[in-house]
């Protein structure tokens, strides 16, 4: 569900270049035209592959000034200690006009009110928590602009309104 609302909120054209950070085994691809260049990027060594680097984006992006027409994080910045430098990374390897599609928890959604309600401790290794209010701003901070938003799904994956939803995905575009 999250991969069908992030590749609807993008729209990829037919023979972008796509980067998608936390790529794992690349299942991304699946919903983008097949005609793109697609290069996956994550930490997890397990995951190399032809098209798949293994690397740890705390230290920078490996790639040259304006590379890719999208980037994608999905459920990825939550987990990243240097939110804001990645962002400006993202934003340097972003061609001119180009959608940075970030997937993130929702802080709103009834399993994590009740989560913080009984002091349940985080097993994912979330490093942070994003409202729209703080995206918005890391992204504005960063040279993006909020360009559209909306929620991915609800528990069992069904669609949902943003407020029900797992997790809210967000379509920023390089200004």
């Amino acid at each position: 569900m999250r991969y069908r609302k992030a590749t609807k909120l993008a729209r990829v054209r037919p023979g972008s270049a796509v980067l998608d950070i936390g790529s794992r085994d690349g299942d991304l691809r699946h919903y983008l035209p097949p005609d793109i260049k697609y290069q996956g990027l994550d930490i997890a060594p397990e995951f190399a592959g032809p098209d798949i680097l293994i690397h740890d984006i705390t230290s920078g992006l490996p790639f040259p000034d304006a590379s890719f027409d999208y980037v994608f994080m999905i459920e990825v910045l939550e987990h990243t200690p240097t939110a804001y430098n990645t962002a400006g990374e993202i934003y340097r390897v972003l061609r001119p006009g180009g959608l940075w599609i970030v997937s993130v928890p929702n802080p709103y959604h009834v399993k994590e009110i009740i989560w913080n309600l009984f002091h349940v401790p985080d097993k994912w290794g979330h490093v942070y928590s994003w409202t729209r209010q703080t995206i918005s701003r890391l992204g504005e901070m960063n040279g993006f602009r909020l360009d559209d938003w909306g929620g991915s799904y609800f528990y069992p994956p069904i669609p949902a309104p943003w407020l029900l939803a797992r997790s809210v995905v967000y379509k920023f575009v390089k200004t």
